[in-house]
C-alpha cells in the first residue's frame, strides 16, 4: 500500500509539479489549493501533510496549529513551504514538524518526505 500524501498548494504550477512528482514516485496525492481543509484531512487520514504558508481562508501556519491539536490528527507529520525568511521560526511556533523554503531542491522535498514515512 503506497503512503498517503496530502498536498496544499495555492501556485498552481508548484502544486501540479510536486503533484506529479509525488505520484511518479508511487505516493497517493491529494491536493487543495487553499487552508480550509480540516474536514478533508480527518476523513483522507495522509501519512504526511506538505503545506504552503500563505493560502487562501487560512494560513498554513494556522491550519497546522488546529490540526496538532486535534487527537485524530495530531500525529500526522506536517511540513511548512514557504519563501518568508521567519520560515523556521513559523515552523517551530505552530508545531510543524519540518519545514522546506521555497525555492525548494525536488530532491531535498523527496529526502525530507521520505524521511518522515
Amino acid at each position: 500500500m503506497s503512503s498517503k500524501l496530502m498536498i496544499i498548494e495555492d501556485d498552481h504550477d508548484i502544486l501540479s509539479i510536486l503533484s506529479r512528482i509525488f505520484e511518479d514516485e508511487g505516493y497517493e496525492v491529494k491536493i487543495s489549493t487553499n487552508g480550509d481543509v480540516e474536514e478533508v484531512i480527518r476523513n483522507y487520514q495522509p501519512d504526511l501533510v506538505l503545506c504552503d504558508i500563505w493560502l487562501p481562508k487560512k494560513k498554513g501556519t494556522e491550519l497546522c496549529r488546529s490540526l496538532k491539536a486535534d487527537e485524530s490528527t495530531r500525529t500526522i507529520p506536517f511540513i511548512l513551504s514557504s519563501t518568508s525568511m521567519n520560515l523556521p521560526k513559523l515552523a517551530h511556533e505552530c508545531g510543524a514538524d519540518s519545514y522546506i523554503e521555497k525555492p525548494f531542491n525536488i530532491k531535498e522535498v523527496l529526502n525530507i518526505v521520505k524521511a518522515y514515512l
